[in-house]
């Protein structure tokens, strides 16, 4: 599925591969808060401790969307779901394996915390949000059963076109599910989004959006740049009037991986209009803006502020 020149150049780029199709990259926040210097957005949002986190993917450079602005290759898609074929646990044990093997090294430096690095060894949450779309694999809802069984939390990003798996979620819920909302309309979507297969997937996302009041902690994310589909609040507010999500992230796209080939630094948000954006779609929903991330781009929108958007230490710890 993957040739050795790609392997080559994704490890380049920080990658750690794991069987067939999954992969781990170490963020910067996990390393900036071994070092004590700077914690990431789902820290500051959600209580998930960033030097415990494994962002990875089990659908290694493959989705359905080709979105403007993602940081992937967009020349690698793919609809079919069955060449992912790697067992779950064998895939859960990859993640902890090779999250170690990259922090291992740390211990060498005198520039860390201690005690953070040595909870580093035992990673507390797993974020399927690194590259692909999750829902693509097909043993999903028993991956996330196995990362449970680890004592771990789980985030899973998805696009929302693949709805039949979505559906399979309720019955095996991640601890928080996330769903992008990539545009204000139908038109906006197939332009910037660019499905594999033409005419496809914007019912779907809706009908994902839809499926939210039947987890217990959801998300929806908007992932906004300008130019492309930051524009028409009115329309978003429209759309998530009447889901049932949890929360709410209006994010700036950043050119950065890939993106650099199709957005222009011009078009990234400011944090500022990042926020002003998310305050029209407040107004018109009556919505609350409840915390932000100036060094992220990133704020979060609650119907009602509430301390249930902080997981629990009886959740996170060991």
């Amino acid at each position: 599925m993957l040739t050795e020149e790609r392997i080559k150049y994704l490890e380049k780029q920080g990658y750690r591969i794991v069987g067939n199709h999954s992969a781990i990259k170490t963020c910067h926040y996990c390393k900036a808060a071994i070092k004590g210097k700077d914690v990431c957005y789902k820290n500051t949002f959600y209580n998930i401790a960033s030097w415990r986190c494994i962002q990875a993917t089990v659908t290694l450079d493959l989705c359905n969307l080709r979105c403007r602005w993602c940081w992937r290759d967009i020349n690698y898609g793919t609809t079919n779901g069955s060449m992912f074929t790697d067992k779950p646990q064998d895939i859960v044990e990859g993640f902890i394996k090779e999250h170690k093997n990259v922090l291992m090294g740390f211990y060498g430096s005198g520039k860390i915390l201690k005690d953070r690095l040595d909870e580093t060894m035992k990673p507390k949450h797993v974020a399927l949000s690194l590259t692909g779309d999750a829902c693509l694999y097909p043993k999903l809802p028993e991956l996330i059963e196995e990362i449970h069984k680890k004592e771990m939390t789980s985030f899973v990003v998805t696009n929302g076109t693949i709805t039949h798996m979505v559906k399979k979620l309720i019955n095996q819920q991640p601890t928080q599910l996330y769903i992008t909302l990539p545009a204000p309309d139908k038109e906006t979507y197939l332009k910037m989004c660019n499905p594999i297969g033409g005419n496809y997937g914007w019912e779907n996302i809706i009908e994902s959006l839809y499926l939210l009041e039947n987890f217990k902690r959801t998300a929806v994310r908007l992932t906004l740049v300008k130019n492309m589909n930051m524009f028409n609040p009115e329309s978003y507010a429209k759309i998530l009037e009447d889901k049932g999500f949890k929360f709410l992230e209006l994010k700036s796209a950043m050119p950065i991986g890939d993106a650099i080939y199709r957005m222009d630094y011009s078009e990234m948000p400011s944090h500022e209009e990042i926020k002003k954006f998310a305050e029209k779609i407040c107004q018109i929903n009556n919505w609350k803006l409840v915390d932000e991330k100036p060094e992220s781009k990133v704020v979060l929108i609650m119907k009602e502020n509430t301390d249930e958007r902080f997981l629990k230490e009886e959740i996170l710890e060991t």
